[in-house]
Order: structure tokens, then sequence, then C-alpha cells
């Protein structure tokens, strides 16, 4: 089976000594399954820019992605985040290689409408072959949400939880997972709120415009029904093995 796991910036600062994803990975390995994983990386970006006293600016909840601000995307999800993952993995036994759309030409994206977005893309190639040369090796890929137009002028900031749509529909997934530490999507935007168990694809628009879904769940939602309509055979925001109630997208 072929697993892909995203990996919120969020859930990157729990801080016990083998986080529930990573547990999660172990089991997946276990059994055989191929994984990848993708990414995020958003908090530790805004951080970044507010030290450098850039403006933080988001339209229709996408980062604004100005020259200047690429700089620092760039090199906090290339370098800080991917870097210390990959290490971080190797410290726990496993065999990870950190990449990005750039590596081999493995991925490769357009620019998101509008135009006032700047630097955004969404992915419009995955090279699956690029990602079974790792995976014959017993490696996992770490991916990065960023990737290069077809012509390599530029390189856009893309989305995570799209990306990892992306790569879960271009690798013919069986399985795409949004871990969460808060657990999957619930019936309120309240904390306390009881986790919906499963919603079908044909839902998640209401759930939007009802304001029952906000913040991170909306795009995690969205990717959910691109994947499934791209052919993923299941998708889940939550947690697959673990013991916190989690949603399944059919």
């Amino acid at each position: 089976m072929r697993v892909v796991m995203k990996i919120g910036g969020s859930v990157l600062t729990e801080v016990s000594q083998t986080p529930g994803w990573m547990t999660e990975l172990h089991n997946f390995l276990e059994a055989g399954h191929n994984v990848a994983i993708v990414h995020g990386g958003g908090p530790a970006i805004s951080v970044s820019l507010h030290k450098a006293q850039v403006p933080v600016e988001f339209y229709q909840g996408q980062r604004v992605t100005t020259p200047e601000v690429l700089r620092h995307v760039v090199r906090i999800l290339r370098g800080e985040i991917n870097a210390s993952l990959v290490n971080m993995l190797a410290g726990h036994g496993f065999q990870a290689v950190g990449l990005s759309g750039m590596d081999g030409s493995f991925m490769a994206a357009e620019h998101l409408p509008p135009n006032d977005l700047g630097s955004v893309g969404t992915i419009t190639h995955v090279d699956t072959d690029f990602l079974q040369m790792f995976w014959s090796r017993a490696m996992v890929p770490v991916i990065a949400p960023l990737a290069p137009t077809e012509d390599h002028q530029e390189i856009l900031n893309c989305n995570g939880d799209g990306v990892a749509a992306a790569v879960a529909a271009g690798i013919g997934a069986e399985l795409l997972i949004f871990y969460t530490v808060s657990g999957g999507l619930r019936v309120s935007p309240w904390e306390g709120a009881e986790v919906v168990r499963e919603v079908p694809r044909k839902d998640i628009e209401q759930w939007i415009l009802s304001g029952r879904a906000t913040k991170g769940m909306i795009p995690k939602l969205q990717a959910a029904r691109n994947a499934l309509e791209r052919g993923v055979s299941g998708v889940i925001i939550g947690s697959f093995y673990g013991t916190e109630p989690a949603t399944r997208i059919f």
C-alpha cells in the first residue's frame, strides 16, 4: 500500500520524545507499506517574518508570497524544517531523504490565481518514478511544499495540504492522512466539540459555507475532496492507528 502522511507545522512542535505521527510511520513501515511525508511550516515562517519585520498578509487563507517572503519560505521549509525533520527521523532509526519539487524536478507547479497572491502555486505534475527510486531502497521521502514552474523560472510556495493531495493522487495512494494533534473534524469550531467520524465529500462545501469548518480545517477538507476525486482510495483527518477519534472522508 502507498501512504501519504501530511504533517502540519503545528504538529511538528510536539514535545514528546516519540510523537504520535512517528509511531504511525513505524507501524506503516513495519506492515510493508511505502510512505511519503509532506510537511508544512506556516507557524515557523510567520515567526521568521515577524523577526525580520516583514509584513505578513493573507488572501483567502493563502499567504501572499512576495519575493522577500519567498526567501524566508524557502529557507524555513527546504532548509530548517526539512533538514531537522530528516535528522529527527534518522535519530529514531528511519532512513529518510529530504526533498522539494526542485529536486530531480519531481514536481512542477503553476501560479494559483489571483495574481495578488504572488509566488503561490498549485501542483501540476508529480514524478512517481522518482519517489519509487527511494522506496526501492527502503527510504522515506520527506517533501517540502515548494515546486518550480514548468520552465524553472520561478519557485512557488504551495499549500502543504494541496501538495499532499497532489502527491497522493500522482502515486495512486491507497491512503492519505492529514495528521493533526487535535484529531479530526469537529461538529463545531469549539475545541471540545465531538469529532465527526465520517463525512461524504459531497457535504464538504456545506461544512465550509456554514462556518462549522474553519481555519486550517478548510484546506484539509478541500484537499481531501480533490484527492478522492483524483482516485485516492481513502482519506483520514486525524490519526490512523491512534486512539483519538479521527474523521474519514469518503
